[in-house]
This record gives structure tokens, sequence and C-alpha cells, in this order.
């Protein structure tokens, strides 16, 4: 069957998804599928969010009665909108009895795994969204040089052309070339053909929204592969 060696289970904060799904399968190696519910995001309001909560308990439950062997909570907002992600995930995993993560936990476990400590945040909206994005990458431990906004609504992500991420790393390190570390936060919009690029040309990590869920969920199913041409995250860990 599909999904032989992993399903995962993922809630997309856009009511609209388009770019979550095409990354997670140019990723995922033979036998790993994607179960994907997505919730009420337009314009990340907090009545949005609230309802987006709630919709993400509802499909976690729901997920795991069609047998998922992991849940990604997805939307930092969302994740962070009763506190502690991790006691979120933590109880959930205690009620469903599957593992459950969330796209905060994720990330942070990907900055303390590769070692970020100063770094620079390539986001795509626009530049009034810098200090929440600088905000979650400080709650991962880490020191923020410098962010950049791309300019987007939340609808209007599938939209970014696919050098968008690659073209404002160049610019945030060359501004910056004292970082160790990219970060590329949300999942709406194609970031995973830059991360090898990035981290080569400048010998630095990049971490994607989008990569950090698909590796911790892979690792949290059993699936250990070691996977080329999308950054140190999934070859060496």
């Amino acid at each position: 069957m599909y999904g032989s060696r992993a399903r995962i289970g993922y809630t997309s904060p856009p009511l609209t998804t388009e770019v979550f799904p095409y990354e997670f399968y140019k990723i995922v190696p033979a036998g790993v599928t994607l179960v994907i519910t997505t919730l009420a995001i337009t314009d990340r309001s907090q009545s949005e969010v609230d309802q987006s909560y709630a919709l993400s308990m509802q499909a976690a439950r729901a997920m795991v009665a069609a047998g998922v062997d992991v849940v990604v909570l997805g939307g930092v907002p969302i994740n962070l909108s009763r506190g502690d992600s991790t006691d979120m995930a933590r109880a959930l995993a205690e009620e469903l009895k599957v593992k459950v993560s969330s796209s905060a936990a994720a990330q942070e476990k990907a900055v303390k795994t590769l070692g970020c400590r100063k770094v620079v945040i390539a986001q795509p909206y626009d530049d009034s969204q810098n200090e929440r994005q600088a905000s979650y990458a400080k709650r991962y431990g880490c020191e923020v040089l410098g962010v950049a906004g791309w300019g987007s609504a939340l609808r209007e992500m599938g939209g970014i052309p696919r050098h968008a991420a690659l073209e404002m790393g160049r610019t945030l390190m060359r501004a910056h070339p004292q970082a160790d570390s990219i970060l590329l936060p949300s999942p709406a919009w194609p970031t995973v053909e830059a991360i090898e690029l990035l981290e080569r040309e400048f010998c630095v990590n990049a971490v994607s929204a989008t990569q950090a869920a698909i590796w911790d969920a892979l690792r949290l199913a059993g699936v250990n592969d070691r996977i080329e041409g999308y950054g140190r995250l999934l070859r060496e860990f």
C-alpha cells in the first residue's frame, strides 16, 4: 500500500494549501505518505487562530483513527496559542497513543540539533512580520542578526517564485557574514530548493519550516534514511 513505511499526518494552517505537499514529496523516500488537513487561516486573525487550534485537535484525532504513525501540528502561531507547544503535543500524544510533534517543536529541535546560534531570517510575509518571526527564533535560543520579508500575503504564497528564498538568503548573508545559520520560516512558500545551495555557498546551516517538520516526522516514525540534497539536517541527523 502507499505509506508502507510511514503515514504522516499534518494539519496545514492555510485554508488553501499548495506548496507543502509538493515539497513533502520531493523530500521523503518511497513508502512515506502525507495525510493532510487544511485549517482556517487566511489572514491570521485571532479568531482564525482560535478556530484553527480547535480544528487541528479534531483533525489529529481523525488522522489517528485513519491509522497515521505520526501527527505534526502545523502553524507556529497556532502551536503557541495555548502556551508551550511541547506540553500540548505531549498531552495529545498520551491521549491518542501516537507520536505528536508541532511546527514550533520541529524547528526548535532542528536549530538545536544543528547548533544554530547567530541567525538571519528570510520570511515570506511583509516586513511588519519581521519582529514576530524574530521572536520565534529567540524562543529557540538564537541571536537574530537580520530579518527580511518578501512581502507576500498568505493567500498569495503559492505564487512566490522558487528563487525568492535563495535570493533573500544571499542578501542577508552578505549583510551579516557573521551569521552561522539561515532560517526560512513558514511552509507555505517554496524553500527546500534553496537549502543546499545556501549551505554550500556560505558554509552555514539552513533550516526551513518545511524541512524541519518533515525531518522530525520521519525520525519520529522510525524512517532514518539520510536524504541528500536538502541540507545537513536531513543528510546527517
